[in-house]
C-alpha cells in the first residue's frame, strides 16, 4: 500500500466536553472544509469521543460491566461519528464509518486485534475512513474503553504514514505557560509531572495519555504533530504542507 497520512481530531475540538451529547457544529464545519480542501485521498481520520462518549462511559461502565451501558456509549459515539461523516460527505469528501466495537478486540485494555481489511479497501477506492474513540470487548476484562489516541499509535505502528497529525483545543503540549516547539522521550520524562489532564470528564486520560501514545510512536522513529486544529486553518496546513505548527513528537536526536 502507498503511504497514509493519519489524523486524529480531538473530542474536545468537535465537541463541548462539560456538556453532553453537543457539538461544536463550526468546528465541524471548519474541519470538514479544510479536509475537503485538501483533496487527499491517502487520508485515515480518527475522531475522539468528547461529550458524546466520557460523560456515558463514566456514568454506565465506571463500575462494572452493563451489557446495556456498552450499547449506550457505543451509541452515543456511534451518533457523533455520523454527524462527522455527514459534515465530510455534504463537502464531497468520501469519507465512510469504521466503528471500532465491530472490528476490534482488547487485551487488558491494549489493542490485540483490528480487522483491517476494511480500511486497506477503502483507501485503495480512494474512500475515507473515519473511525472513533469507542468501548470494545477485552479478553481479559469484559469489555474496555478504547480511545482514538490509541488507535492512532496502533495504525501508526501497522501502517507506517507519511505523517502523523492530533488536532486538539491547546496549542500544543504547554509547560510552563509556554508552547514546547519539540518533545522527545527524555524530555517527556522530564515534563510529565507538568502536562496538565483534562479538566472537563475524561476517561481515556486526557493529555497525558496522549503525548504517551506519541511518545511510544517516536521511539519508533515515527515523528508526529501536536497542534490546535480549532484556529489558523491548521488542519489545512497540516494536510498540504510541511510547517511545523504546535509541539512535534520525535525520536531522541
Amino acid at each position: 500500500m502507498t503511504s497514509v497520512v493519519l489524523l486524529k481530531i480531538g473530542g474536545s475540538v468537535l465537541t463541548n466536553k462539560a456538556q453532553a451529547r453537543t457539538v461544536r457544529k463550526e468546528n465541524l464545519h471548519a474541519v470538514a472544509r479544510q479536509i475537503a480542501d485538501a483533496k487527499r485521498t491517502d487520508l485515515v481520520l480518527v475522531h475522539g469521543a468528547g461529550s458524546f462518549g466520557h460523560p456515558q462511559a463514566a456514568k454506565y461502565l465506571s463500575n462494572h460491566f452493563s451489557l446495556s451501558g456498552l450499547w449506550k456509549t457505543h451509541r452515543s459515539v456511534a451518533a457523533l461519528n455520523a454527524r462527522v461523516v455527514n459534515e465530510l460527505q455534504s463537502q464531497n469528501v468520501p469519507a465512510l464509518p469504521i466503528h471500532p466495537l465491530s472490528c476490534i478486540t482488547l487485551d487488558a485494555g491494549r489493542i490485540s486485534h483490528f480487522e483491517m481489511k476494511s480500511l486497506r479497501l477503502m483507501l485503495r477506492n480512494g474512500i475515507v475512513p473515519v473511525i472513533h474513540g469507542d468501548v470494545a470487548l477485552d479478553s481479559s476484562e469484559s469489555y474496555n474503553i478504547l480511545s482514538g489516541d490509541q488507535i492512532l499509535a496502533f495504525l501508526a505502528q501497522k501502517m507506517q504514514p507519511e505523517k502523523i497529525g492530533v488536532g486538539t483545543d491547546v496549542d500544543g503540549i504547554i509547560c510552563r505557560g509556554k508552547t514546547i516547539a519539540y518533545l522527545n522521550a527524555d524530555e517527556f520524562a522530564k515534563y510529565r509531572q507538568e502536562i496538565a489532564g483534562s479538566s472537563a470528564i475524561d476517561v481515556t486520560g486526557g493529555m497525558l495519555r496522549k503525548v504517551a501514545e506519541l511518545v511510544e510512536i517516536a521511539k519508533l522513529g515515527i515523528q508526529s504533530q501536536i497542534f490546535n486544529a480549532a484556529r489558523d486553518r491548521n488542519v489545512a496546513k497540516f494536510l498540504t504542507s510541511d510547517e511545523k505548527i504546535g509541539t512535534s513528537i520525535c525520536a531522541k536526536e
